[in-house]
């Protein structure tokens, strides 16, 4: 694999993290010439990147380029720091949102977050180059957003589904209906689990829904492309299955089993190399190497919440620099909504200006609730997903 061969050859010389890791591990470029010598490398894991930037300020020595010279920086929930390198479709969802039929002739409403978080970019860029007209909608404003919809005859969604649950049902309140009043007839999902419940809805309105799986830092992964089951891996980037505790890759037949999705991007200005995401996933029967089921579960602390990951270090951290020693928060679904509720031990009242730090920091609104000293237990689990999927 002659570009394999070359990005290991670029990120040693260039990159100081990657060829530290190199060293340590006693190989040289020459020793990495087909996807199976990669496992002479040890995964790099998504959870330690927090730890490196603050050793290597800003993005852990990874990056081929200075930080002035990157196009935008971002800030995902650890905190990690996401460069984007080039302008346009710098995450390469543009092979996703094509095979959703995504063209020129759409007006798209990008619901995804433009500030901080890299989102709104990573589909703003994409869409642009299949010559979409991009609506940078952002998220909230639920009244606003269905009104955009109908005044410019929105044909396309991007977001999460269950922000498209809230505008539909705002929309039906008023008495708009999807192919009257609204011309929506195509999404784009990800970042949250797409319910059997939504599929149905988007069915029954004639909204040809699909769904993808990425990441800030390694881009698109993988997508539904409905010539298959499960998700198509991007041609993009090479994709391994790994065991989270060895790093060895599973072997790609039906009895590979669960494993930890494990990522090289060919990317010379962010050359993210046996990356590892922290989710879990397993090959589609019969399609081993190909497609994957999507997202099982995380090997790390941290669980999604409206489409941002919530980790469990990072909430005690904050919890505690507010004051308060015993905290534990729940994760629940309701009405087709994610919630979290935070219950802290206290015998003060929690003010607006803690909830809205909390929410700083993990990016997600809590429900914050006060329980009395001796609650909870202090060995007591922290972080508690008490939702349930199809």
């Amino acid at each position: 694999m002659i570009e394999l061969q070359n990005i290991i050859q670029h990120a040693y010389k260039n990159s100081d993290d990657f060829r530290n890791r190199m060293i340590a591990a006693n190989i040289e470029p020459r020793d990495i010439e087909a996807r199976e010598d990669l496992c002479k490398l040890p995964v790099l894991k998504k959870e330690d990147l927090p730890t490196l930037q603050k050793e290597f300020s800003p993005f852990g020595g990874m990056t081929t380029m200075e930080a002035s010279k990157m196009v935008r920086i971002f800030m995902s929930p650890g905190p990690i720091y996401d460069p984007q390198s080039i302008e346009g479709d710098n995450w390469r969802f543009s092979e996703a949102l094509e095979a959703a039929n995504f063209n020129e002739n759409d007006i798209v409403q990008n619901t995804f977050s433009y500030h901080l978080s890299p989102a709104g970019f990573m589909f703003d860029g994409a869409l642009r180059r299949l010559g979409a007209t991009v609506i940078p909608a952002g998220t909230g404003n639920t009244e606003l957003q269905i009104q955009v919809m109908k005044d410019l005859g929105v044909t396309g969604y991007v977001g999460t589904p269950s922000f498209l649950t809230i505008l539909l049902d705002a929309a039906e309140e008023k008495g708009w209906n999807v192919g009257d009043e609204l011309k929506l007839s195509k999404a784009f999902f990800t970042a949250e689990m797409v319910t059997a419940e939504m599929k149905q809805r988007c069915d029954k309105l004639n909204i040809c829904a699909y769904e993808g799986y990425g990441t800030a830092d390694c881009g698109l992964i993988a997508y539904q492309d409905k010539q298959g089951p499960g998700l198509k891996l991007t041609e993009t980037a090479l994709v391994q299955l790994c065991d989270p505790l060895t790093g060895q890759e599973l072997p790609q037949d039906e009895d590979g089993g669960e494993g930890e999705v494990v990522v090289t991007v060919f990317d010379e200005i962010y050359p993210l190399i046996r990356f590892g995401t922290g989710d879990l996933s397993r090959w589609v029967k019969g399609f081993e190497g190909q497609r994957l089921e999507g997202v099982l579960g995380r090997v790390s602390d941290g669980v999604k919440v409206k489409g941002m990951f919530v980790r469990e270090k990072q909430l005690t951290n904050t919890i505690q620099e507010l004051g308060f020693q015993t905290y534990q928060a729940i994760i629940s679904r309701e009405n087709n909504q994610d919630q979290i509720e935070i219950m802290i031990e206290t015998a003060e009242l929690i003010s607006d200006q803690i909830v809205a730090k909390i929410k700083d920091i993990i990016r997600v609104t809590p429900i914050v609730k006060v329980l009395p000293k001796g609650s909870l237990k202090p060995d007591s689990k922290k972080l508690i997903d008490t939702r349930k999927w199809n």
